[in-house]
């Protein structure tokens, strides 16, 4: 893969002793490949700096950074703070299943989350919060909002062109198809209803 540019440049942490590597980082594989941006982890570069100066340098490099905080480990919690010192570039993600924490510490929790269940449900949160970033939306907004924008948007769009498919509306959204799946799945029975078979159903308000 060609060197992409620090505005591409990703900063994770995560702790390592909760995940399988191979499983963890097949998310950010997969999302490299999609939307042409690289992924750093602190473990993948050997320097003669300091770990926490070398942790320093790859924030200050990347246009954001993502904490994964499932486990509450203490240097991923070091880092984010070093990070909250720094700058407003960054995201908290937390699989409330791989912690005794029934939510976020109190100190952080208004603050913009990914949070997940599975890696598919990271996936897709991730690929929503990078159409956000880059392709899509140019000014930087909360995700939950971005998200709620969206749905607004599609919904209106299906009523004005009723008979879409998924790939069309994803095309027309200028979004990923699996965010335009995350977007609608939840709208189905409530807002939308579909014709035909899965893969190749077309949607329509509810009520139309």
């Amino acid at each position: 893969m060609p060197e992409h540019p620090l505005s591409r440049s990703i900063f994770v942490a995560y702790a390592y002793n909760i995940y399988d590597r191979r499983d963890y980082r097949g998310v950010f594989a997969q999302l490299e490949k999609a939307y042409g941006v690289k992924f750093i982890f602190a473990d993948e570069k050997i320097t003669n700096m300091h770990i926490l100066q070398k942790i320093i340098s790859y924030i200050k490099a990347s246009d954001f950074s993502l904490f994964d905080i499932s486990g509450w480990n203490p240097n991923v919690t070091l880092e984010l703070g070093v990070a909250l010192a720094m700058s407003e570039n960054w995201y908290i993600c937390f699989n409330p299943d791989k912690t005794d924490l029934a939510d976020v510490p109190s100190d952080i929790k208004g603050i913009d989350r990914i949070q997940y269940k599975s890696f598919a449900d990271m996936a897709e949160k991730l690929a929503a919060l990078l159409e956000q970033r880059y392709p899509r939306v140019a000014a930087r907004v909360p995700l939950d909002d971005y998200l709620e924008n969206l749905k607004k948007e599609i919904v209106d769009l299906i009523g004005k062109q009723p008979g879409l498919r998924m790939e069309e509306i994803a095309d027309i959204m200028r979004v990923n198809v699996k965010v335009a799946q995350m977007i609608i799945s939840p709208l189905v029975g409530v807002q939308l209803r579909y014709e035909g078979q899965r893969r190749g159903a077309r949607y329509y308000l509810q009520n139309a």
